[in-house]
């Protein structure tokens, strides 16, 4: 990446039309957020953006970001001085071309590829017009005999070659040659000759292969859904920057794939998709969207501008070519590159899909969740009856083709093998109930603490023998049902007569797809092999399918600093990033892990001080929102919904009344959300039973969410059209509190009973929390009591402080996510109630989003006064 130090400065826009605002007017806000955007990119830094739901947050990322990005790509490169008459010219040509090479380090490989592409287009046109010219029996085999004898050839005894894992070299073990030495013996084997040579010349030559396309500066922009990926690309194509950048989405193969063969074949199995699609492609069968010339793929790229799922999707069902790899084909030509969070956040997802992220920014839309889905990404689950199907699988393969195998293969599957049977015997002598284990106590209880996993885990991506096992037990599910059909016609007589007391013989299914079971293989031994990694966990407990062993990452900071420490800057934005000195804390922690300790010339980088925090409020009014604690329901009872407390009855009739009395002042929809399924069940069977459901119910419909419920959104925004207005009973952290746009008359209330905190029953939050106690003290905390001594975690337990302020960050993270679910444009109005009196503790209040408690304390408020103050907020003139 290029040295920020001497770069040419660029000086921050100051008008919306500096930056292509698409718009007429711009809030002040929005031209606020992209100033400040534009000078953490240019500075290299890394930043929290926190702006509203309703705001234009997504515009105002694509304007700052690709304004940036534009002024960045014409930055004019440092002067050097070359005055200096007394040096020999062919001194001065030569400074004169590295300082063409400093100021554009992939000018020369552009231009080499540039000439390997319009060779190779050349070339494919001549071949067209020759194919054409010599007519249709041009190269074909014209009698049936000639096309017999082709076909025996082909499956003869060669027919199982390509189901033979290719030669391994696991790094200079078995053969320690120079990298150039195995290059010739290589090639050898193949039956060519290959030549190391720094020539330009040789290296643009069609023998030595496609050069790497050299890749542009970027923004890539990562998003949760598909349907945020597909809105921001759809907000790009509304402003100038569509006629000018190139955006590509990538997605999934089962989003592109425009083979409907494979398709229908798969049967929706995205795993099985994944297979079948890697199959055609080292078979004999070659996937017809997949063609052998590279010009309809170059044509393909060339003709994507802005392009989201469903463009890449139809443009390559039109072209006849695969849109999966077409899409990652242009990824290096792209100025922006929207992703899912999976593709991004994993470093080994990323070097599967040809990206890197040097010279480019990365943005994380919707970023509340990070911390979390890099935890998600990096963990994995291995359960027995996996490794059953799998031991079996490998021993067959191993038994079939061993003879055949070179290098390092049969040393490394022997080594898997060992492996797979030290965990069936560990887990057939698991006892029941849950435990927590580091990986090499794990390993060491396995009797596997012998065998060098992360070899194992290299050996299986490197390899890439699971594309073999796939293929093989395909080959071997498919003659067991010939055999299996051969058996029954043969015997059908003989059965035909008891066929109905004794059933016909059947192939035993596998109890889990091999396909799957591979992939699960792969992702457990990626992440148990990865020594490097700080704070993991392998939790065993007892599952559906026998002993479950999960892999559990407690520490995303090593995660987040190789994508950090490639990238040149990384924003992370959201409508609700509070608590952000959390995140922080996580992502960037002191003292920090191995992997950050080392990388000493990039600290600035990693230094969590350097973390520049933007919060902006709302585009409304103040006074069309309001937000108020309730410290006591209508008979004066105590709210203060602790998990001891909330199953009360008392409690639970007087969360109820609250309600009720609530509806008779609140217009239109009343969002209640729960900490829990559990709880939300509990209040609406008590509230039947003493006749407040009834009382709710004559003034608003009553709708409640209910796990693997039908369309419960659906039912409520029906209700609220037909009555003018519903009350809607959901649960923070389900389906209807993250996403979802309660404007308007759906929203015109949001209510929270009790504090969501997450169960301490989970072993693995209880190992989350004790470890990060064990880090130290928040940075910059000003709450009282950080920097103690820890104590020690477990369920039931005191927790410490710096585990304390993670474990409520969680709670009200979801919390804020749940209640800015209201309050969606400039015109909108809401009030939000919190019916716990805890939400008025400091502590708690501090982590709420600024928007909401507009810098005010919070105050738990007698019922009385705090529904007056409802009333009265409903009484205002909104529409001026």
């Amino acid at each position: 990446m290029a040295d920020l130090a001497q770069e040419q400065r660029l000086d921050t826009p100051q008008t919306a039309q500096d930056f292509s605002f698409p718009l007429t007017a711009a809030y002040g806000i929005q031209v606020e957020f992209m100033q400040r955007l534009f000078e953490t990119l240019e500075r290299g830094e890394m930043g929290i953006f926190e702006s509203p739901t309703g705001t234009g947050k997504s515009l105002s990322i694509i304007c700052g970001a690709l304004t940036w990005l534009a002024r960045h790509r014409a930055r004019a490169p440092a002067e050097l001085s070359d005055d200096d008459a007394t040096r020999p010219e062919w001194v001065r040509a030569y400074e004169r071309k590295q300082r063409q090479l400093q100021a554009d380090p992939a000018a020369e490989a552009r231009a080499r590829y540039e000439r390997w592409e319009s060779r190779v287009r050349r070339r494919e046109l001549g071949e067209a017009r020759a194919r054409r010219q010599a007519g249709r029996q041009m190269g074909r085999v014209t009698t049936a005999a000639g096309r017999k004898r082709q076909a025996d050839k082909a499956d003869g005894a060669s027919d199982d070659e390509h189901m033979v894992v290719a030669e391994y070299d696991s790094g200079g073990e078995q053969a320690p040659y120079a990298e150039s030495v195995r290059r010739l013996l290589a090639a050898r084997d193949r039956g060519r000759i290959a030549y190391d040579s720094d020539d330009s010349d040789c290296g643009d030559s069609e023998e030595s292969g496609e050069p790497e396309e050299p890749s542009l500066p970027k923004v890539f922009y990562a998003s949760r859904t598909h349907s945020q990926l597909q809105q921001f690309v759809g907000e790009i194509k509304r402003t100038a920057f569509a006629h000018t950048m190139r955006c590509v989405t990538l997605g999934s193969r089962v989003q592109l794939c425009t083979n409907e063969n494979v398709r229908g074949s798969a049967r929706a199995s995205a795993q099985q998709l994944n297979e079948r699609c890697l199959e055609l492609q080292q078979g004999k069968q070659r996937c017809a969207q997949l063609p052998a010339r590279r010009t309809p793929m170059l044509d393909f790229r060339d003709a994507l501008r802005v392009a989201d799922i469903e463009d890449l999707a139809g443009a390559g069902r039109a072209r006849g070519v695969c849109a999966y790899y077409g899409a990652r084909a242009a990824v290096a030509s792209a100025h922006v590159v929207a992703l899912p969070y999976n593709m991004l956040l994993s470093q080994s997802a990323r070097a599967a899909m040809g990206i890197s992220l040097r010279g480019s920014v990365v943005v994380v839309d919707e970023a509340h969740n990070l911390v979390d889905t890099i935890l998600g990404v990096h963990s994995a689950v291995l359960d027995a009856r996996t490794v059953d199907v799998l031991l079996d699988l490998v021993q067959r393969y191993f038994s079939r083709y061993w003879q055949r195998m070179r290098g390092s293969n049969v040393v490394y599957v022997r080594m898997t093998l060992a492996l797979l049977r030290a965990l069936r015997k560990y887990m057939q002598a698991a006892a029941a109930g849950t435990r927590v284990k580091r990986v090499g106590e794990f390993l060491q209880d396995a009797r596997a603490d012998h065998i060098n996993v992360f070899k194992v885990d290299r050996y299986l991506r490197e390899s890439r023998i699971g594309r073999k096992l796939n293929m093989f037990a395909e080959r071997a599910g498919d003659a067991a049902k010939r055999t299996d059909h051969a058996a029954k016609r043969t015997d059908h007589a003989a059965k035909r007569a008891d066929h109905a007391t004794e059933p016909a013989a059947h192939a035993a299914e596998p109890a889990v797809a091999p396909a799957t079971a591979v992939a699960a293989l792969e992702a457990f031994i990626e992440c148990v092999g990865r020594a490097d990694r700080t704070g993991a966990r392998i939790v065993e407990r007892q599952g559906t399918h026998g002993t479950e062993l999960a892999y559990v990452l407690l520490d995303a900071s090593d995660a987040f600093a190789a994508l950090r420490l490639e990238a040149r800057a990384v924003v992370l934005a959201g409508g609700t990033m509070a608590p952000t000195a959390d995140v922080v804390a996580q992502l960037l922690p002191r003292p920090r892990s191995a992997l950050c300790a080392a990388a000493e010339r990039d600290d600035a980088r990693l230094d969590p001080a350097r973390v520049r925090v933007f919060a902006w409020g709302h585009v409304i009014h103040a006074s069309h929102m309001r937000a108020l604690v309730l410290g006591s329901g209508p008979t004066g009872t105590a709210l203060r919904l602790t998990h001891a407390e909330q199953r009360d009855a008392a409690r639970m009739r007087e969360c109820g009344l609250a309600l009720a009395a609530l509806c008779n002042v609140v217009p239109g929809g009343v969002v209640v959300f729960f900490p829990s399924y559990a709880l939300l069940a509990a209040m609406l069977r008590e509230w039947r039973a003493c006749g407040v459901a009834e009382r709710i119910g004559r003034r608003k419909p009553l709708v409640a969410e209910a796990p693997g419920c039908g369309d419960v959104l659906a039912e409520y925004v029906a209700a609220v059209g037909r009555e003018g207005g519903a009350v809607l009973l959901s649960v923070v952290g389900g389906r209807l509190s993250e996403g979802i746009n309660f404007s308007d008359d759906l929203g015109r209330a949001v209510v929270m009973v009790g504090v969501p905190f997450p169960s301490l029953a989970s072993p693995e939050l209880c190992e989350r929390l004790a470890y990060y106690e064990s880090l130290g003290s928040v940075p910059d905390s000003d709450e009282p009591g950080f920097g103690c001594k820890p104590e020690p975690l477990g369920v039931g337990s005191a927790i410490g402080p710096r585990a304390r302020e993670m474990y409520e960050a969680l709670c009200m993270r979801a919390v804020n996510q749940s209640i800015g679910r209201a309050i969606r444009h400039q015109r909108d109005y809401a009030v939000v109630v919190f019916m716990d009196a805890r939400y008025a503790e400091p502590r708690i209040a501090r982590k709420l989003p600024r928007w909401i408690t507009d810098g005010r304390p919070l105050e738990p408020l007698q019922f009385g006064p705090a529904l007056a103050q409802v009333a009265a907020f409903f009484k205002q003139d909104f529409s001026v």
